[in-house]
């Protein structure tokens, strides 16, 4: 197996990069957490892949990848060598490249990627001020300022920019982007959180024309009735509250 940084990975990773033929397994644990994009690029592209959860993390896996950490991303490509990707936000860059999620051209790209970053920040925002937190004052402190300080300029904005580009469910021309995926899962964690207080068909229409377009693509739909799908979902419910 090669890694990212192995001399060896680098013909196997210029000659892939494009070549959507690869299967991927993709290690994390059962939680949507750093993840959930990666599971989703790879589950509305309907790439050939699997969820693979670690079983001895803690004492032999965790010194088996690169950083220590996960998720990773393992690529066979079709000649049959393995390559091993960490970091979700690199994750994220290399399958977003491979099946054609940021546009049609590098200005295209720089709106996705901007978008992009915009929504993981709200995300990110949620996981480390609120849901991995356990004091209760600052919990209830950093959950009101959520509700009132970062949440609504969010949804104001990007409901702005997706009604520029047409209401038509995409943030980038009339086509599924990274930034449509990381929306869709932003829509997920905040209609769960607080229903239909800042995003609804009625109030954020395109907001929600973005979330309905994601959710309805066949191999998404398949990927959300399989047995792994619903481990991780009852695991960040249970953990992460969404």
């Amino acid at each position: 197996m090669s890694r990212t940084f192995d001399n060896n990975a680098r013909t196997a990773l210029n000659e892939s990069i494009y070549n959507q033929d690869s299967t991927f397994k993709l290690k994390y644990f059962k939680l949507h957490g750093m993840a959930a994009t990666v599971r989703m690029i790879l589950a509305t592209t309907g790439a050939k892949w699997e969820c693979v959860f670690p079983e001895d993390w803690a004492n032999k896996e965790k010194s088996e990848t690169l950083f220590g950490v996960l998720p990773v991303l393992y690529e066979t490509t079709s000649s049959g060598q393995t390559i091993e990707v960490p970091e979700s936000e690199v994750i994220e860059h290399y399958l977003s490249k491979k099946f054609g999620l940021y546009g049609n051209d590098d200005f295209d790209e720089i709106k996705v990627r901007t978008f992009t970053s915009s929504i993981q920040a709200i995300i990110t925002y949620y996981f480390l001020r609120i849901a991995v937190v356990r004091d209760a004052a600052y919990k209830a402190t950093m959950t009101e300022r959520f509700l009132t300080e970062a949440l609504p300029p969010f949804v104001l904005t990007h409901e702005r920019h997706l009604h520029a580009n047409g209401s038509n469910g995409h943030y980038v021309n009339d086509k599924l982007s990274l930034a449509d995926i990381k929306l869709a899962l932003a829509v997920e964690m905040i209609v769960t959180l607080t229903g239909d207080r800042f995003v609804s068909k009625e109030k954020t229409p395109a907001l929600y024309t973005v979330w309905e377009k994601v959710n309805v693509i066949p191999s998404l739909a398949e990927w959300k009735k399989t047995e792994a799908y619903t481990v991780v979902a009852e695991g960040n419910l249970r953990i992460l509250g969404f």
